[in-house]
């Protein structure tokens, strides 16, 4: 059985990957309306050069904004794929709870919810993702490796009202920094097409509609906006691990001539900083400006090549270093996991939330994909060894299931930043719990050989009972009697705990089992896989369809990340379990 899950597993994985590598969302969805801003641009010829360009890139610019029935945007964004994936600016949207992607459509304006699958510090960039399972025309990225200082660029951005507003300008330099605080911003265009606040988040377009970055609106020296822009292949790097983006043609084509440029809001920037209650919801950075130092980049004629960004082996859409940093992850998160049946879960979740950038949106479905394979061969090597104890796993999975279920709805419910907040809350708790047992080791608990003598006279306590027509309640733990009070006492907890915080449950589950179930730490940990492989294959059930159904995710992505990680969560799991046997209780 081991070898034939492991082998549908691989065949599995080599499918979806086939499939990264060949899949053009062009091609399928030929024969829709469906395409990119450079495509409809090309089609569309019974316009003049200007037009065409004016006319057909409004319709992938979108205003992004908080909650609220009546609210107006607080930035702009550029929707890079045709399933709804939105590029922002990360300080605009930072402490919005309820962020809302308002898009023109020939209907008036649509706001759809939409949720942070990703975020990039270094660079201010944050991908969203529309709930939504619609199609929207999007962009292509430009290929800029040789875009020089004086070539013809258009800003566009949205304004309160929703209006678009667009400039037209050129490159001023091609690789500027921009220090904000203690944050040096690199690797940036700077452009004079960028002139009001309105634009931050919003896309820099070359004259062939294809994105050539997306635009950051700073303060220089003077006090007047300077224009920054995040190129797209700092983009592509960033973000392709997520989205399948598409590259246009070289740059280089003669610019349409100048247009009248609309002007934007007065009032945006007091209504933006109304919003989010005030100007400083990232250290260092406005809502809609960046306060820094406007410093002068690189404005000869020579091309800029970005080596940190363009180039090297990909593989799935990852590059070799974040393959390496996620492996290692997942096994310190195995380790972890395997040696002090804690922590494993909490470590993975942070890691890939601090160190990563993704949202639990994506984290999710990747912890349980992870558990399943993980879990799932815990479990049967345990059974395999007769610790599983059957009959008292077997009640508890509906529990189990169910509670994992519950928890990932009101994961989704609370937010990214909720969660954030419990899973530190709670890894100080398994600190604290580890610091008493280093400092008390016997706290609590006894050795292992009085644990095995305790249960082998509660055993002949039992029967004495039995055979004399009387009950003993057990010597220590929480008695409670047999039925569904019980299971649900053993089962939901683990289940909400996992769904919720994306977490194995394990180190909820095990301490439950002994204390509460009564049995030795061997069953407990055994008993626990079985309840956390059933609870994480719902878990991905769940995750995959309700993703699926409300446009929130797509598979691709996670199960990517899932392919990259489960060898080094697996391996983490099996050097863990045999250095808990080898180290000392207090090492």
């Amino acid at each position: 059985p081991v070898s034939i899950l492991a082998f549908l597993i691989l065949v599995t994985f080599a499918w979806g990957a086939y499939l990264l590598d060949n899949y053009d969302e062009d091609d399928y969805f030929r024969g829709s309306d469906d395409m990119s801003v450079g495509q409809f641009l090309v089609r569309n010829v019974a316009m003049p050069d200007v037009q065409r360009l004016y006319y057909t890139v409004p319709p992938a610019v979108v205003g992004v904004g908080g909650g609220g029935v009546n609210a107006g945007p607080i930035a702009s964004g550029a929707i890079v794929g045709a399933n709804g994936y939105v590029i922002t600016t990360l300080h605009s949207v930072a402490n919005v709870p309820d962020i809302t992607v308002q898009v023109a459509t020939s209907a008036g304006i649509r706001r759809f919810p939409a949720q942070v699958v990703k975020t990039i510090p270094g660079h201010n960039l944050a991908l969203l993702k529309m709930q939504t399972t619609e199609k929207f025309l999007h962009f292509r990225m430009a290929n800029i490796q040789t875009v020089v200082p004086g070539q013809q660029v258009f800003a566009f951005g949205r304004n309160m009202a929703g209006a678009p507003l667009v400039r037209q300008g050129m490159v001023q330099s091609s690789d500027a920094p921009l220090a904000v605080g203690t944050t040096q911003i690199t690797h940036l265009l700077r452009s004079d097409a960028v002139y009001s606040w309105e634009q931050t988040g919003g896309p820099l377009v070359n004259a062939r509609g294809d994105l050539v970055g997306i635009n950051i609106a700073a303060t220089g020296p003077t006090g007047k906006v300077e224009g920054f822009t995040v190129p797209a292949q700092v983009i592509v790097s960033h973000l392709q691990d997520v989205v399948r983006f598409k590259t246009g043609a070289a740059a280089g084509v003669a610019p349409p001539a100048a247009q009248t440029v609309a002007m934007g809001s007065s009032s945006w920037w007091s209504k933006a900083k109304a919003v989010v209650g005030g100007p400083t919801a990232v250290p260092g950075m406005g809502m809609n400006v960046v306060q820094g130092t406007v410093t002068t980049g690189i404005p000869s004629g020579m091309p800029f090549i970005d080596t940190d960004h363009v180039g090297g082996a990909k593989i799935g859409g990852y590059s070799i270093a974040d393959i390496l940093g996620l492996g290692m992850l997942a096994l310190a998160a195995g380790v972890t996991g395997g040696m002090m049946t804690m922590g494993g879960g909490v470590l993975q979740v942070a890691g890939m939330m601090v160190f990563f950038g993704y949202g639990m949106y994506l984290i999710r479905p990747v912890v349980f994909l992870t558990n399943v394979v993980v879990y799932g061969a815990a479990a049967l090597r345990n059974d395999k060894a007769q610790l599983v104890q059957w009959d008292k796993v077997k009640p508890l999975i509906p529990w189990g299931v169910a509670g994992v279920v519950i928890g990932y709805f009101i994961g989704n419910a609370i937010g990214d930043s909720v969660v954030g907040v419990l899973l530190g809350l709670f890894a100080l708790i398994m600190a604290g719990k580890a610091v008493l047992e280093i400092l008390q080791p016997n706290a609590g608990e006894d050795t292992a050989e009085a644990i095995a003598a305790a249960e082998a006279g509660d055993e002949m306590d039992e029967l004495m009972a039995l055979a004399e027509g009387t009950t003993r309640p057990k010597t220590s733990g929480i008695a409670l009697p047999e039925g569904p009070t019980r299971s649900a006492v053993l089962g939901l907890p683990m289940g909400l705990f996992s769904g919720i915080l994306g977490i194995s449950g394990g180190v909820i589950e095990v301490p439950l089992q002994r204390y509460i179930g009564r049995i030795s730490l061997q069953n407990a940990i055994a008993n626990s896989s079985v309840l956390v492989f059933w609870a994480s294959v719902a878990g991905s059930v769940v995750a995959f369809i309700h993703g699926g159904t409300t446009g929130l995710i797509h598979w691709e992505a996670p199960v990517t990340l899932a392919l990259v990680m489960i060898p080094g969560a697996y391996v983490g799991g099996i050097l863990g379990a045999r250095l808990m046997r080898v180290l000392p209780v207090r090492g």
